[in-house]
């Protein structure tokens, strides 16, 4: 099974606070140990690379390229249709808010991830965001 990356899954992989880097590592390394294969959009490397180019970021920026060097990950590129799908995501889909508001729609980043996952032929959406889990047109996983 292809399981496509949020973005802070990798995050916590890479730099989490030790008790989120332990759970993100410990699962990942389960899922690659049954066969499991991942990928990540370059929305993702992106997203992990803003904090780190700043002054100060040399090792932090090396652990997160050993990352995105890993032989079991792939790297999706942005297409026409992923764009077009997260539109669609973004104008058809919401997520509960807390009474009185409305539910909300989905964020452009979280689109753009999800749109990825689904064009691309992923199984499994990899997030830590609870908000995803609801999104119907692939299996979002939550990290345990």
């Amino acid at each position: 099974m292809l399981y496509y990356l949020d973005t802070m899954i990798v995050i916590y992989a890479v730099e989490g606070n030790a008790a989120s880097q332990q759970r993100a590592l410990a699962h990942l390394s389960a899922l690659e140990q049954a066969g499991h294969r991942f990928a990540i959009s370059d929305l993702t490397r992106t997203e992990c690379l803003v904090p780190v180019l700043g002054p100060g970021g040399g090792q932090r920026l090396s652990d997160f390229f050993r990352f995105f060097r890993g032989p079991n990950l792939r790297t999706l590129q942005p297409t026409a249709a992923m764009d077009t799908r997260a539109s669609a995501i973004r104008s058809g889909h919401t997520f509960p808010a807390a009474p009185p508001v409305p539910p909300r729609r989905y964020g452009l980043a979280d689109a753009l991830h999800l749109a990825a996952a689904v064009e691309f032929g992923c199984d499994v959406f990899l997030t830590n965001d609870d908000q995803l889990a609801d999104f119907t047109d692939i299996t979002v996983e939550v990290l345990p």
